[in-house]
């Protein structure tokens, strides 16, 4: 099939090349998923222990943030399909040698040296994506298709962690493993068969890290010359830091921990998130123009409600029960809100980026935004082992409100 076959035709949608994105990102989402959720919970249910769990995940976001603007060159500069297909036959042989190598005795340092190993497949993998999408859709449907991309990373986001939680509950983790390298040898097999992106090799005058420094630099000019932008992803650092961080640690050790309630009812608050990130992109997806990038404060403002509902329920110590359905609604509430965010955000470069340098622009947003994830998730996981739970919710609702109101307030100025 060659490149011109798969050109976008204006005003269509599901084009061969979107829907070839779209199936293999399913499978490899999934698969990564699966793995993002049990791996931490096992280590979790081991363990008790609030810092370690916030602790493993920062770790695993070190790669990711490092590696995102080598993923954004990688995007520009080589045929995406290459990097794609490396990156699923990659986690697929980690996962293969996982049960191999981890031991009681090992079983810590294997699972953070695993989780490190994905977020850096994703490091690379996603601006691939990102990038490709503007190629293979006419440019009226890039908001809808990035919508309709984020559907799809919502759905697996149910289906991996709800799966994952049943089957790791019932049968242990080896099923689960099984599962995992299924569904990345699955993409992999998917891109290497179906995808096809249009690729003009770019010219290099220099040699590889010169070339890749005047990449970045090049990339770091458009976003200087956007300040929305730079106000928004200093926002996107700061609401990870403040709110995303909280949800990521926080939901888990809420439910296994402050509740005392089973994986299996973890994997349906986890799964929660997702059917709220569904709903957020749905909405998108069908009123594309009611959320361009000037929406994002109000969406920021939004998202705290949900934070404060757990927070309440927390601390009003109601029954588990009750104060688990407070804490799946605020999950999904939280997700809805920061999805619509998300894809407005993501929308808005992808349109404004030349196409010679998407894949490098999204990939230093999504640096600088995660930047301060690490931080954040080592910080709450303390805090949730020295403080009671409804405390710490409510200094990340108040922290992701005062982000909201400045952000607002420097748009206004602008």
């Amino acid at each position: 099939m060659s490149d011109e076959k798969n050109r976008p035709s204006p005003d269509r949608l599901l084009t061969p090349g979107f829907r070839a994105i779209v199936a293999s990102q399913a499978c490899s989402l999934l698969g990564l998923e699966i793995l993002q959720f049990v791996l931490p919970l096992h280590l979790l249910n081991l363990t008790g222990s609030g810092a370690l769990y916030g602790g493993v995940l920062a770790a695993g976001f070190v790669p990711y943030v490092a590696l995102s603007p080598v993923g954004g060159i990688l995007a520009d500069r080589t045929r995406k399909r290459g990097v794609m297909v490396a990156c699923d036959a990659a986690l697929a042989l980690v996962m293969a040698l996982y049960l191999a190598t981890a031991s009681p005795r090992s079983v810590v340092p294997v699972t953070v040296a695993v989780l490190m190993a994905a977020f850096a497949a994703q490091a690379l993998y996603h601006p691939c994506v990102q990038s490709a999408v503007p190629l293979v859709v006419a440019p009226g449907r890039i908001t809808q298709a990035t919508a309709v991309a984020n559907q799809v990373s919502m759905v697996t986001g149910i289906a991996g962690p709800v799966v994952g939680g049943l089957v790791f509950g019932f049968f242990g983790l080896a099923p689960i493993v099984a599962v995992s390298v299924v569904a990345f040898s699955l993409s992999a097999a998917l891109v290497a068969l179906f995808v096809r992106v249009p690729y003009e090799p770019p010219e290099r005058t220099a040699g590889a890290l010169a070339t890749a420094a005047a990449d970045v630099r090049e990339a770091l000019g458009f976003l200087r010359s956007r300040p929305v932008m730079w106000r928004t992803i200093v926002a996107a650092m700061l609401v990870n830091l403040f709110g995303a961080s909280f949800i990521n640690v926080g939901t888990p050790y809420v439910v296994t921990e402050t509740l005392g309630l089973s994986n299996q009812l973890m994997g349906v608050a986890q799964g929660a998130l997702a059917v709220g990130g569904l709903a957020g992109g749905l909405v998108v997806a069908l009123r594309p123009q009611g959320f361009g990038i000037e929406s994002v404060p109000r969406l920021l403002a939004a998202s705290v409600a949900g934070i404060a509902l757990m927070a309440l329920a927390l601390a009003a110590g109601v029954a588990s029960e009750i104060a688990f359905a407070a804490v799946v609604a605020g999950d999904m509430w939280v997700m809805a809100c920061c999805t619509a965010l998300s894809i407005a955000a993501t929308s808005y470069l992808q349109r404004e980026a030349p196409a010679t340098l998407v894949g490098k622009v999204m990939a230093l947003a999504m640096m600088s935004a995660n930047l301060a994830t690490p931080a954040g998730q080592m910080g709450y996981g303390v805090a949730f082992d020295v403080a009671p739970a409804w405390g710490v919710a409510a200094l990340a609702g108040a922290a992701t409100l005062v982000v909201a109101a400045a952000l607002a307030r420097s748009s206004a100025r602008a």
